[in-house]
């Protein structure tokens, strides 16, 4: 016998046979305890009332202590014996179910739970447990016996059931009939679901009138769903006049009656200022109210609201869209890995920014497919891998995503991580350009600037660039500019093409500023200090100094660390149109808050020095910390310098581990001064010792798929430095790097392979490689293409191309290029501009030290081709060149001065 029943019987001997009011007097006297024994003496004894009341007792805890499962037992005792309310009580609590109650502790409900538990006095109290299962056959067979009976809260449980198919198969008919029923008894649930059921939300047809008629009368009976779904409905316009002030009205009186999703949506309206006037605090209320209640749509809205307005806080926006990415929310795990990305309100973290966006991605947020495929492209966050990246990229365009799309048609342009198919490429291209995208527009026009793919044809180039000008992509404008300048494609209009440049500037192409900068800079001559002539055809704007130095002023202003460091050489050699140094100062400030690490070294080295600034050492350290991790060399290098010997009045000791790191990053971008200071480290080792080391620690890396660090074991094995040299090796290692976009690996391939030129595969193997980096801008690549071109190695001779290369070498500063150039043009030259053009070119590669092009001036004075003639001049460039280093040099200069000696 229960210890209930047996306290039952004690209290029964000792009182008159209890009634049904005597227990309901008990009730209402809040005397819960006495009521129980009176309830429970007379359900025993069968009375389904008394059931039905001790069942209610057990549920909410009053008299006793609250026990679900001995409330659902008195339930079904008054159930069986044809109690409605019994009935249709069950009928809910089985639909969801119910957990244990929140006054048992975690530790007894472990115990209850225990079959090998030994706390008899648990078990008695609750020899059942305390939570029910839900159970939607047993739900349906109550519900169905509520209904019957008219109860019109069963009827519309019942309703649910066959409209969502739970514990019956879907039948929306007879879930319409059901909630029929009950909605013409007026109850609102009944009106709800049929609103619910003709809107959609089960499935099936949809009938948004009658489900307006049906949620306008549960609305009017303050049902707060109903009002919610209704102002839903007006707010789309869906079958009645799109309302957003009445809509807003509805959500105030869901939200008033705790409605969550009223609450959020009504945020947004005083967010976005729709149906009611736009109020900040109001709008952050309410979704606060709707994110407590676990609307994790609410945390996104308030990050973009934290975003915003005149004073955003980047800070708290992130803390919230944190909180919500935590919740599982897939767009703001999305958004948070785009804050990780940019360093918005978090540090910039490109790991974190991988691992968020990958859980955006699982829960199918297709924007985050694009974004992991971009991150997994570069190698940021995750390890370069193309082929996992053109994987991402056509889930994502499979969805319609045009980015990636656009990725797709580089990544089959240039070969990477899938085969080379220009075909391929304009087809993605053309399918993102149909979509409008100004980007994909844009890369059309290249194809068909350049002949890739589709023919060369520049008045197609010209209407693609117009199209992505016209979507609001500067690049476009600038593209289009440098026809009219040129007159390719389209009528040949400076006017237009410096225009169109202004107008690239202020859709914010700080190109564009570049651009201007370089049309309007003067080409000086080194001899005489005056304008070089050039032709009209490659100078089409005359020099204006003023307005050089003003568009690359502009530069520095949109945010060009490159353009405010050379703004601080031209002021440092004096030029006097250069802005004042107070203004140089504060771009480059402007540009070091931005992260340009140019600038961040510039000024770091400026307080490091106390020069044209006050001097501040920490200030300095803490700039060219953050330039270094921005990939500034210089700054590299610099903090490697200071890591090796230490700053003691910086409290900064030295920490000749972290200095060679430093040194080797500044390595790995050439920087001489780093590759010096890393053999100085090793200086006190033997040399064959040290290098080999420094070979081990470039392989490991390289081991690990880093690019530049396959560079350096490529680089180091081809020349035999620490290790025995192996071109077969390099070869592996450089086309690892290469494979991953690596550039400098692509053109030291391309060089290993032309030594095996005698074999028309290696050969032409070494051109593909070199057309990659080329189109990737590397210098070395286009002028080793043109060298190739020129020769006809692994490819067709074509001057003609090969004078594209050496000119697209050229401008980027390449010197071999320039003296390539000059010979060409040489070859060529016809005129006394052609001449002109071969000086250009030679002057060029002699100013960057060449002894050759040295040479070369030297003999267009001493013959007067493209120069004045002018032996002076000519015995000045012969022993610059011998200077130098030339060969010949010494030779002409003995027969010239002897020729002036004969002429005295």
């Amino acid at each position: 016998m229960s210890l209930g029943k047996t306290l039952s019987r004690l209290v029964t001997r000792k009182q008159p046979l209890p009634t049904l009011e005597r227990a309901e007097e008990a009730c209402r006297e809040k005397q819960f305890a006495q009521a129980v024994v009176l309830f429970r003496a007379l359900a025993e004894h069968g009375d389904r009332q008394a059931q039905l009341r001790l069942a209610q007792l057990y549920e909410r805890g009053d008299g006793v202590l609250q026990n679900f499962v001995e409330a659902v037992h008195w339930y079904e005792c008054a159930a069986e014996r044809g109690c409605v309310d019994a009935m249709s009580r069950l009928g809910e609590i089985y639909l969801t179910g119910r957990t244990a109650p929140q006054t048992a502790t975690p530790a007894a409900l472990d115990r209850i739970r225990d079959q090998h538990s030994t706390d008899a006095l648990l078990k008695q109290l609750y020899p059942r447990g305390l939570a029910i299962a839900a159970d939607l056959q047993r739900a349906l067979h109550w519900n169905t016996l509520a209904a019957k009976a008219g109860r019109a809260e069963a009827q519309t449980r019942l309703g649910h059931q066959y409209a969502s198919g739970l514990g019956v198969a879907c039948d929306h008919a007879t879930a319409a009939n059901w909630f029929e029923t009950a909605a013409v008894q007026d109850c609102a649930a009944g009106q709800l679901g049929l609103g619910l059921l003709y809107s959609g939300v089960y499935g099936g047809t949809t009938d948004h009138r009658r489900a307006s008629e049906w949620l306008e009368l549960a609305a009017a009976q303050h049902n707060a769903t109903a009002q919610l779904c209704l102002a839903l409905l007006l707010m789309r316009g869906e079958a009645m006049e799109h309302d957003m002030a009445r809509a807003a009205t509805l959500l105030e009186r869901a939200a008033a009656r705790n409605q969550p999703m009223a609450m959020f949506h009504l945020g947004e309206l005083y967010r976005l200022g729709q149906g009611v006037a736009s109020d900040p605090a109001r709008a952050e209320t309410w979704l606060r109210r709707a994110a407590a209640r676990g609307v994790p749509q609410s945390y996104l809205a308030l990050v973009q609201l934290l975003r915003s307005g005149p004073e955003p806080n980047h800070g708290a926006a992130a803390v919230l869209c944190r909180q919500a990415a935590e919740l599982g929310h897939g767009p703001a795990q999305y958004l948070l890995g785009q804050l990780y990305l940019v360093g918005e309100g978090v540090p910039k973290d490109a790991g974190e920014a991988a691992r968020w966006l990958a859980s955006a991605a699982e829960q199918n947020v297709r924007q985050a497919w694009e974004r992991l495929g971009a991150l997994q492209a570069d190698g940021l966050g995750l390890p370069q891998d193309l082929d996992a990246a053109a994987d991402w990229f056509h889930r994502a365009a499979a969805q319609g995503d045009v980015n990636a799309m656009c990725h797709l048609g580089a990544l089959h342009a240039g070969g990477m991580g899938v085969p080379r198919d220009l075909e391929a490429a304009h087809r993605w291209y053309e399918q993102a350009a149909q979509q409008g995208s100004g980007t994909a527009c844009l890369r059309l026009g290249i194809l068909h600037a350049q002949g890739e793919g589709p023919e060369c044809d520049y008045g197609q180039a010209a209407q693609w660039y117009r199209r992505a000008a016209d979507l609001g992509t500067a690049e476009g404008l600038y593209n289009l500019a440098f026809l009219h300048l040129r007159g390719l494609g389209v009528e040949r209009d400076v006017e237009q093409g410096l225009t169109l440049l202004e107008q690239a500037v202020n859709a914010g192409s700080v190109q564009a500023a570049w651009a201007l900068h370089h049309q309007y800079a003067e080409v000086r001559d080194d001899r005489q200090g005056q304008p070089a002539e050039d032709s009209e055809l490659h100078r089409p704007v005359a020099a204006d100094a003023q307005r050089a130095m003003l568009w690359l002023e502009v530069a520095a202003d949109m945010g060009s660390g490159a353009a405010a460091c050379l703004l601080t050489q031209c002021h440092e050699r004096g030029d006097p149109l250069a802005p004042e140094l107070e203004r140089i100062v504060t771009l480059l400030n402007d540009c070091s808050r931005q992260g340009q690490a140019d600038a961040q070294a510039r000024l770091g080295l400026w307080h490091a020095e106390g020069r044209h600034v006050a001097k501040d050492e920490h200030l300095a350290l803490r700039l060219m910390r953050n330039a270094a991790q921005g990939g500034d060399a210089f700054a590299q290098a610099w903090l490697g310098d200071v890591l090796s010997t230490g700053r003691d009045h910086l409290q900064l000791p030295a920490d000749p581990r972290m200095a060679a790191l430093w040194y080797r990053r500044a390595a790995a971008q050439g920087h001489v001064g780093a590759l010096q200071a890393l053999q100085a480290l090793h200086r006190n080792e033997p040399e064959n010792t040290s290098l080999r080391e420094l070979f081990q620690f470039w392989l490991q890396a390289a081991e690990q798929g880093h690019a530049e660090a396959q560079l350096h074991a490529g680089e180091q094995l081809l020349r035999g430095i620490g290790t025995e040299a192996s071109v077969t090796e390099a070869q592996r290692w450089l086309a690892k790097a290469a494979a991953q976009g690596n550039t400098r690996a692509m053109v030291l391939l391309a060089g290993t392979l032309l030594q095996q030129r005698t074999s028309t595969t290696a050969a032409g193997e070494a051109v593909a490689w070199l057309r990659r980096a080329a189109a990737q801008g590397d210098a070395g690549a286009r002028y080793n293409l043109g060298v190739c071109l020129r020769h006809g190695w692994g490819t067709a001779r074509d001057d003609a191309e090969a004078e594209q290369c050496y000119r697209a070498a050229a401008a980027q500063g390449d010197t071999s290029a320039q003296l390539a150039l000059a010979a060409l043009k040489a070859e060529q030259a016809r005129s006394d501009i052609d001449w002109q053009e071969v000086a250009h070119f030679f002057r060029l590669a002699a100013d960057a030290g060449n002894a050759h092009a040295m040479a070369g001036i030297a003999q267009l004075h001493e013959h007067g081709r493209g120069v004045l003639q002018d032996t002076s001049a000519a015995l000045h460039w012969y022993r610059r060149a011998q200077a130098t280093g030339h060969d010949d040099a010494s030779d002409q200069i003995r027969r010239l001065e002897t020729l002036r000696s004969q002429m005295r």
